[in-house]
């Protein structure tokens, strides 16, 4: 996976080699590059030998760099052939130029795939990634310059700035209470937010949300077997555009949304290449309640795909000073040492591409505050549908009057209900954390203070994206692209228009999609009446020694952390996975300030 640069001179005439400096820190994007120059702004590109997927292009008068997948460059280049613009033949980079020409400020949102953007003039520059943000892009903006880069330490290569981490963002990235608007871990580097047109100039910079997807909420009016026949239409052409039809591989569990994926994209490879689709899934042998061997078979027979499995055996703490230093910083809640291994994994196999059913969650099943949105909405019928299931199922009386409380309180009395049910959870939260002097610390694990449906439907939209940021480089590291079907833009817009009665129809966790995947996935994995659940093999690979190494009287405190209690708790070897993610992520932010030791 490749990496863009640029630098945009204020104070004197630009230097070429500032970009190539920037392409430099980050090697792992690959040692092929192309730059260019237009006036006062060096663009730059590096891509891994074989695998070209960055390039740039000019017009005499402006120019462009393109880093990423452009899903639906048949689409664009159309349009502009209707409008007469021809494109030249450097690849999206000059398909994204004629684009700028022909739309302006409104290119963006016409664009699909994954991608990072610099369009410059000259003079100014516009810049911008994919609507989801699964691929980066990081800034300083000062007197100067204004440098642009796919990684935060490519910045801090072509701002010329010392690299040292910022300690108060390492301990709002551990507490969780970070931001669209909060920088990268490395000192004096910003991140441009998804779904954002960043414009700088020789005085300053702009912004602007080129796509907002709130409109698109509860709006299609069309009926039941419409909606079912645009899913399968929009979930084929999702996965034909992941599905490169070289070197491809799905990344197999026995739930829901991979089989699905699967579902769709086994035909399409098979379209391309006449080969079956390969599968490649972790398994675990030692640990019954983790392993899923029997579902990712039985997906594997039904669907016909070329199996492959491996047992896990990366240990999460293993060289992490390494991980920060790669990843620019600690990210929380995370394994990378586990992505890094799958990864790898495939590569070594000989594939290029990976699908994933990853986001999956986030696009069809966000239901919480389900009862108060139809309440508010005064959608009653619906209403009655839902408490009805739920009490043929056994919920509880006040279970069911608690999910329609927030309809009915006032939103600060709801949020303060919240902060003390959490603070009262001893399990959330370890001991050797003091909740009253780090607030955060309180709602990490605590349920989010949003209050409606609305806000949960759109929850993937907020938030910088630090495990995106992490999941990009590492996928550059191991030599692979991976693609994500389900956060398809299309895709996830159809269900967002859905009314919330028809998006959860009933009461079972998934229960559309298992609606609709039924006759291409398995009836064996849609019935499932359980999901697998990880914990166990987390556990087993906690490794105190690393665990001390990182947290045994470090030099730099956080405050908030009680270090001698949690001596005590590494010394006892009994963390459970949500203690251990704690100590993990603290480990993480310990071993980044220590490469500066």
């Amino acid at each position: 996976m490749g990496s863009l640069t640029l630098a945009l001179s204020r104070t004197a005439d630009p230097d070429p080699r500032v970009v190539e400096r920037m392409l430099d820190a980050a090697p792992h994007r690959g040692r092929e590059r192309a730059t260019l120059t237009v006036g006062r702004c060096s663009l730059g590109v590096s891509w891994a030998a074989g695998l070209r997927d960055a390039s740039v292009a000019s017009d005499g008068e402006r120019a462009a760099a393109f880093c990423g997948r452009l899903d639906n460059a048949g689409d664009v280049a159309k349009e502009l052939a209707d409008l007469g613009i021809a494109v030249g033949d450097d690849g999206p980079a000059a398909l994204v130029l004629a684009a700028f020409a022909a739309f302006g400020d409104a290119a963006p949102e016409r664009l699909r795939g994954v991608y990072a953007v610099a369009v410059t003039d000259g003079y100014g520059v516009w810049c911008f990634r994919d609507h989801l943000g699964f691929r980066s892009l990081f800034f300083r903006d000062d007197a100067r310059a204004f440098v642009a880069a796919s990684e935060a330490k490519q910045v801090v290569a072509g701002a010329g700035v010392s690299r040292e981490p910022d300690l108060d963002v390492l301990q709002a990235i551990f507490f969780g209470v970070y931001d669209d608007e909060t920088p990268a871990a490395l000192r004096g580097v910003s991140r441009l937010r998804k779904s954002m047109l960043l414009v700088a100039g020789q005085r300053g910079t702009r912004r602007k949300t080129y796509w907002d997807p709130r409109p698109l909420l509860e709006t299609d009016t069309s009926s039941e077997d419409e909606r079912r026949a645009r899913f399968e239409d929009l979930m084929r052409q999702a996965n034909a555009r992941a599905v490169t039809g070289d070197d491809d591989v799905v990344s197999l569990s026995g739930g829901i949304d991979s089989p699905a994926v699967a579902a769709f994209a086994a035909p399409e490879h098979l379209r391309l290449t006449g080969r079956r689709l390969a599968a490649l899934s972790t398994v675990y042998p030692d640990l019954p309640s983790v392993d899923e061997s029997h579902w990712v078979r039985l997906v594997a027979e039904r669907l016909d795909l070329d199996l492959r499995t491996y047992e896990r055996t990366a240990r999460p703490l293993v060289a992490l000073d390494e991980q920060v230093r790669l990843l620019d910083g600690p990210v929380p809640g995370i394994l990378v040492n586990d992505a890094m291994e799958h990864y790898a994994k495939a590569a070594s196999l000989g594939f290029r591409t990976m699908l994933t059913g990853e986001m999956a969650e986030f696009v069809f099943d966000q239901r919480r505050y389900l009862l108060a949105h139809l309440l508010s909405t005064r959608r009653y019928r619906a209403l009655r549908h839902h408490v009805g299931m739920q009490q043929k199922k056994g919920v509880a009386p006040l279970a069911i009057v608690r999910q329609l409380t927030p309809a009915i309180v006032l939103r600060r009395a709801w949020i303060r209900y919240n902060r003390v049910r959490s603070t009262g959870t001893r399990s959330r939260i370890p001991e050797w954390l003091d909740p009253g002097a780090v607030p955060g610390a309180v709602e990490r694990y605590a349920e989010r203070t949003t209050l409606d449906w609305t806000e949960q439907q759109l929850a993937a939209f907020d938030g910088p994206g630090l495990s995106a940021e992490a999941d990009t480089i590492t996928e550059a590291a191991a030599g692979i692209v991976v693609r994500r079907p389900w956060a398809d833009v299309d895709l996830w817009e159809f269900f967002l228009s859905l009314p919330a009665e028809a998006k959860f129809p009933n009461v079972t966790r998934k229960g559309l999609m298992r609606e609709w995947a039924r006759g291409r996935v398995p009836d064996e994995i849609l019935d499932r009446p359980t999901k697998t659940v990880f914990n166990d093999s987390i556990v087993a690979r906690i490794d105190y020694a690393e665990l001390r190494r990182w947290l045994d009287g470090p030099s730099t405190r956080i405050p908030g952390v009680r270090y001698a209690r949690l001596a005590d708790r590494i010394a006892a070897a009994d963390m459970d996975v949500r203690e251990f993610d704690w100590a993990k992520d603290l480990a993480a932010v310990h071993a980044f300030v220590g490469l500066w030791s």
